[in-house]
């Protein structure tokens, strides 16, 4: 079986489908829809950035679809439902914190809590569980207050 054709069997490869294609369509609501962004950057930019972030997402699944690294589907009923339930509070968890750390504290915590329960082993797999959420949190950070000039919640420690 051939690289594509183990490619097409993997729902990783349609996640990623799935992502670019929302992608290209809220850019081309952009350019061609009802909606149009004011000159230069500044926070009408936001949406621009965020379908090109997804695009550049899809495409990272793919190539790790390609390179073999797509894990098989989980086959438990019960670790597809916790994980769910656990993302979900997380994700709850971060706007409760939000308020009490700042928003920059506030995702880094949220998006290492989503790369444990993702992850199948957290601690041996730290790069991807540790390093990328935090450095995710600093291009975000840096995406809101250093291109687009918006101002993020800040609260007790940023």
């Amino acid at each position: 079986m051939n690289i594509l054709t183990r490619a097409l069997t993997r729902t990783d490869f349609y996640t990623g489908l799935v992502t670019i294609l929302v992608g290209v369509v809220g850019l081309l609501d952009i350019a061609y829809g009802n909606w149009r962004p004011g000159p230069g950057l500044g926070p009408h930019a936001f949406p621009q950035l965020a379908y090109i972030a997804l695009i550049c997402a899809g495409l990272g699944i793919w190539v790790d679809v390609l390179r073999g690294k797509s894990d098989d589907p989980p086959s438990n009923l019960r670790i597809i439902l916790s994980t769910g339930i656990g993302l979900v509070a997380v994700g709850m968890g971060m706007f409760w914190l939000i308020g009490k750390l700042g928003f920059v504290v506030s995702v880094a915590i949220t998006l290492i809590g989503a790369s444990c329960l993702l992850t199948r082993e957290p601690l041996k797999h730290w790069p991807s569980t540790i390093l990328v959420p935090i450095i995710s949190t600093a291009v975000i950070w840096a995406l809101f207050v250093q291109l687009i000039n918006i101002p993020l919640p800040r609260a007790l420690l940023f």
